[in-house]
């Protein structure tokens, strides 16, 4: 597992991080982060920068960290940028490999027993599968929320 690519995203890709998470890859994400505190991240912790800034590209560059830089704002397309950077056919989404899209935590499997009072009752009275998140403890679950998301990436691993 340590061959799997991290990601540091760049403030303007909030979005991009948390699916990044749900795909179950390591995504770090700060809305006030300096780009230079961002480039010693991505080079202490051996990340590739995620960002549509090019004068952070520039950076990124010059200092040998790995980026992707976005040119348009379709995040299909964005997301086939990151699937050609990583010479991969597709992503998948399992809740299995999934991480905290709160805190980038890792997922472990929760009784349905020890979470019930922590989420809505019809939550726990339609659903068997549940997930917490090690580090914030937050529940999560399949909810409509994947298959949009497993539909989403359809389109993506649609595109070559």
């Amino acid at each position: 597992m340590s061959n799997t690519p991290k990601f540091v995203v760049d403030s303007m890709l909030g979005t991009i991080s948390k699916k990044l998470r749900i795909l179950g890859y390591d995504s770090t994400f700060s809305s006030d982060i300096e780009d230079e505190k961002l480039l010693n991240n991505a080079k202490d912790e051996n990340r590739i920068i995620i960002t549509k800034d090019v004068e952070l590209t520039k950076k990124a560059e010059k200092s040998l960290i790995d980026f992707i830089t976005f040119k348009n704002n379709d995040e299909v397309e964005q997301f086939n940028e990151i699937k050609r950077f990583l010479n991969i056919d597709s992503f998948l989404v399992s809740p299995e490999k999934s991480r905290c899209t709160t805190c980038n935590g890792v997922l472990k499997i929760a009784q349905k027993e020890s979470v019930t009072g922590r989420v809505e009752p019809n939550v726990i009275k339609f659903t068997n599968k549940f997930w917490e998140c090690i580090l914030c403890k937050k529940i999560f679950w399949e909810g409509s929320h994947i298959k949009n998301l497993q539909i989403f990436f359809q389109e993506v691993n649609s595109l070559t």
